[in-house]
């Protein structure tokens, strides 16, 4: 009877060591962090990133009907099982209209406002810096203008 009321204790501890396993980040709670740091706005759209590492670094590109006059909010939320940094770059043709990424300062922005002149069809270029590879989620959200 000793003995086995000696081995319970050892049986446990070896069940709850074996028990802590990491648990990675997903897509989905990436959206909802997302979703806090966009703060006041009401959400549009989502899209979840997971690129491999390159050189030159892979991009992912998708496209988004956007209205004249509406301030609009794009936000982005890295996964912390990855070293990439995601940056996203709003684009119209070939010009870049806003990013979270400024090259001149290397500061990074896990949200830009930008309110749009012209309806139309834009592209978002999301890409992780130096091409690492990561996982991110960027968000669309509208914001209301006062």
């Amino acid at each position: 009877m000793k003995r086995i009321l000696l081995t319970l204790p050892l049986v446990m501890l070896g069940i709850m060591a074996f028990n802590h396993t990491a648990k990675a980040q997903t897509e989905e709670e990436l959206v909802q962090i997302c979703g806090t740091i966009a703060g006041d706005a009401t959400y549009l759209k989502d899209f979840k990133i997971k690129l491999d590492a390159g050189d030159p670094p892979p991009t992912q590109r998708v496209s988004a009907v956007l209205k004249k006059d509406v301030k609009y909010r794009f936000t982005v939320c890295n996964s912390k099982d990855y070293e990439g940094q995601v940056v996203l770059n709003l684009m119209d043709n070939n010009r870049t209209l806003a990013s979270t990424h400024v090259v001149a300062s290397g500061k990074d922005y896990p949200t830009i406002d930008w309110v749009c002149s012209k309806t139309g069809a834009y592209h978002l270029f999301f890409s992780f810096r130096d091409g690492k590879e990561g996982m991110a989620v960027g968000l669309i959200s509208m914001v209301e203008m006062l």
